[in-house]
Order: structure tokens, then C-alpha cells, then sequence
């Protein structure tokens, strides 16, 4: 496909936004995760996504080319359980029993992941820079995510390993997203979140088990509103967009920014600390993105 300056900046453009909606997804989990149960918060937050996800699937399967929502059921299986289902059951996890900021930083090691999984499934090359951007972003996630200590985590190894496995979890999504490129992507938007909803249920059921159903907050409730729109519904049709139109070693790195902006986010918003060793690493992704995403 034959990309022009403007999709390519308008794909730009919307994975900023992504970033930063993302990037504030961390505080705003954390903040419900402490005042209702983590698998019910991420089953509601999709099921508002996917109700929001209905006239854009409508919309696109009467402007899709022939072809182009008919993808392989199995496929979308597979997306809907790893970038919905189990992706958003570890984050949730995690992030009760470490912090915000710690969680959003090692994040950071998402476009490592997306980054050697296109290399090895996709054939995909990289140019000198681009290794070098790479390097020098990882260094700074490693500085971002494992300096210091987590006094205020209830378990930081085990919150941490949890958010590892769902770096891995978005990892395929992204490389079986990347292998659908000839379908519309709000229409894989749309059928990934149904999935994946319908995958969480079981595990919002397991958080009700033997409860009365819990009072939510309206802080709670606008959390769940909150993502459910613009982080799940949105940000994943830009998201698909963007892996249509621009290399998915360039999505991933674009993906730096997400570390940064969550530990910007519960800083500000949930003062929680950082050290001159997280506040280096952050530097140094924003310096590796700049030099592997430059034309």
C-alpha cells in the first residue's frame, strides 16, 4: 500500500493521542482498582466500550471494500483474548498491588516486545538509527521501571511480573493486528473488543462470587466511562489505523511515550514519587523515539 505525507502525519497524529489517553490509564485504573474489584472494573470498562463501538461497526461495514470484514474467526479470537481478555485482567491485577507510576513505567518495555516480535514474524528491517533509538530507549525503560525502591506497592514483584505478562499479551495482539492489515480496521477494532468483553465476563463473575453486587462510586463510574470510550473504543481504532498505515517497529517505538506520560499522570495527579534515575530514563525514551522514528 502506498502511503502519502498525509496519512503517514494524521497516523502520527493519532498515536499521540493514543499515548497520552493510554499514558493516563494507569492513575485512572489505579484510582478504581482501589474501591472495586479489578476483573468487574475491566469487564465494564470494555462493555461500555463495546455499546460506544456499534455505529462505528455499523458505519464501516457499509463503507468497507468487499473483503474486508470477513477475517478469520480464529484470528479474532486470538486478538480479542490477548489484547482484551487477558490483557486487561494482568493490568488490572497489577495495579493493585504496585503503583501507578511504577506500572506505567514498565510499560515502557511494550515496544521492545512489539519490536522483536516484528523483526522475527515479520520480516521487518531496521535501519542503523533505528537500533540505536532502540537501545537507547530501552536503557531508559530499564532506568524507568527498575530503579529505586516501591515502598508504597502492596507487592511490587508480584504486581510487576503481572504487568511483564501483559506486555506479552499486547505484544501478539499487535503482531496479529499487523497481519490483518487487508481487513478495516474498525471493523478488527470492533469484533477484538466484543471478544475480548465476552472473554472478561467469566472473570468479572469470579469477582462477584458469593458478593452482593458492590456499590460503585461515581469517581468509579466515571473511570469506567472514562475508558471504556476513549481508551478502549477510540484509542483502538486509532490504534489499528495506525498499524495500517505506518511499521509496526515504528508504532512500537511511538510507544515510549506511554511510560512517560503514565508516570507524568500519577505524579501529578496521585503524588506519588520518582527518583533522578526514573526522571534519566524518561529523557533517554523521548531521546530514543526521536532518533528511530526521524525520516
Amino acid at each position: 500500500m502506498q502511503v502519502t505525507t498525509r496519512q503517514r502525519n494524521s497516523a502520527l497524529l493519532s498515536m499521540l493521542v493514543v499515548v497520552l489517553v493510554w499514558g493516563s490509564a494507569a492513575t485512572v485504573t489505579k484510582l478504581a482498582v482501589e474501591q472495586m474489584p479489578a476483573f468487574l472494573f475491566a469487564f465494564l470498562r470494555n462493555l461500555v466500550a463495546s455499546v460506544c463501538l456499534i455505529p462505528f461497526f455499523i458505519s464501516a461495514k457499509k463503507k468497507a471494500a468487499p473483503g474486508s470484514t470477513n477475517a478469520p474467526i480464529g484470528k479474532l479470537i486470538a486478538m480479542g483474548l490477548t489484547g482484551i481478555s487477558l490483557f486487561y485482567i494482568l493490568f488490572n491485577i497489577s495495579f493493585y498491588y504496585t503503583t501507578a507510576a511504577v506500572g506505567a513505567l514498565i510499560q515502557g518495555f511494550i515496544p521492545a516486545g512489539i519490536i522483536i516480535m516484528a523483526v522475527i514474524f515479520l520480516k521487518e528491517r531496521l535501519r542503523q538509527w533505528q537500533v540505536w533509538g532502540i537501545i537507547v530507549s530501552i536503557i531508559g525503560v530499564l532506568l524507568l521501571g527498575f530503579s529505586g525502591d516501591i515502598p508504597a506497592a502492596r507487592n511490587a514483584f508480584l504486581g510487576n511480573s503481572l504487568m511483564l505478562l501483559s506486555i506479552v499479551c499486547w505484544g501478539a495482539y499487535t503482531i496479529l493486528s499487523k497481519s490483518m492489515l487487508q481487513y478495516d480496521p474498525v471493523y478488527l477494532s470492533c469484533m477484538t473488543i466484543w471478544i475480548g468483553t465476552a472473554g472478561l465476563l467469566p472473570a468479572a463473575l469470579y469477582d462477584l462470587r458469593g458478593l452482593q453486587w458492590p456499590t460503585i462510586s461515581a469517581g468509579s463510574w466515571l473511570a469506567i466511562f472514562y475508558l471504556g470510550i476513549f481508551s478502549s473504543a477510540v484509542c483502538y481504532i486509532l490504534y489499528n489505523r495506525a498499524l495500517k498505515i505506518l511499521p509496526a517497529v515504528q508504532v512500537g517505538n511511538l510507544m515510549n511515550f506511554d511510560p512517560f506520560f503514565g508516570a507524568f499522570f500519577a505524579v501529578w495527579l496521585l503524588h506519588e514519587s520518582l527518583g533522578w534515575l526514573q526522571i534519566t530514563g524518561a529523557l533517554l525514551v523521548i531521546l530514543g523515539v526521536m532518533i528511530t522514528a526521524r525520516k
